[in-house]
């Protein structure tokens, strides 16, 4: 067996190029771990759902989806209007028919407004034309309230398969979930809501909230959870505003 003494410059050499390949390694496998997508593909968005940000910077949305009432909506907005925070509500398409001039008011005090359907239904079991038609019928409304293009879409009860959204991306519509559930939907009490939004939010995170009358904590929990996230150091922002910091992160 021959023995093949390196030089001290060979060596080292050597090493870098171990640790080099090792490094790619690491990253190649960060970018391609299961069940976290970085960045918007045809197939990602086929597969996965819009759930949060990677970016270094400290920020976050809060989101608020609304299908009923008008109660909760107008405390919600008082709330976020008193405390100029930027928000993304996602509205099922009945309630905006019904309730044009809220639609009108989140327009005019600059929130950001997206789709959450139609009929308040797990897309799962719509199938292809079904979600299709679903998101339409909820963007006709929408768009002709707000004036503006309407390109995302929370589904209800946030259910999704394959087929529903490949079904939203042929539309245009980009699919968005959550990173942080609040769990307001369930009135677990106020001091739950709070310390689940702020012990889990992270930068980039997509907070899910709601704004509809059978959510009957959300209002009392909502101020103690801006003050604190912003005593952490964070800037709420909008969904559109968030994905200009970073890249998106698609999961299952």
């Amino acid at each position: 067996m021959r023995i093949v003494a390196l030089s001290r410059r060979d060596a080292a050499r050597l090493a870098l190029l171990v640790v080099t390949l090792a490094l790619l390694g690491w990253l190649i496998g960060w970018l391609v771990s299961p069940g976290v997508v970085r960045g918007a593909t045809p197939a990602s968005l086929d597969r996965y759902t819009l759930r949060g940000v990677a970016t270094t910077q400290r920020a976050l949305a809060l989101t608020f989806d609304i299908s009923w009432g008008t109660v909760m909506p107008a405390k919600v907005l008082a709330i976020l209007v008193q405390d100029h925070v930027p928000a993304t509500f996602f509205l099922s398409g009945p309630w905006a028919e019904t309730n044009p001039g809220y639609v009108h008011q989140l327009v005019v005090d600059g929130f950001q407004v997206e789709s959450h359907g139609w009929a308040h239904v797990n897309y799962s079991s719509l199938g292809y034309p079904g979600v299709v038609a679903n998101i339409r019928h909820a963007n006709q409304v929408l768009t002709s309230l707000t004036g503006h293009p309407v390109t995302y879409v929370r589904p209800p009860n946030g259910d999704f398969n394959a087929t529903a959204l490949a079904a939203a991306h042929s539309l245009g519509y980009t699919v968005v979930t959550w990173g942080t559930d609040s769990l307001d939907w369930m009135n677990p009490g106020v001091s739950v809501i709070i310390h689940r939004v702020v012990s889990r939010a992270h930068p980039g995170d997509i907070v899910l909230l709601h704004a509809s009358d059978t959510c009957k904590q959300t209002n009392l929990a909502l101020p103690a959870i801006i003050r604190a996230l912003r005593q952490q150091g964070y800037r709420l922002v909008t969904l559109a505003a968030l994905l200009k910091m970073g890249t998106p992160e698609y999961r299952g």
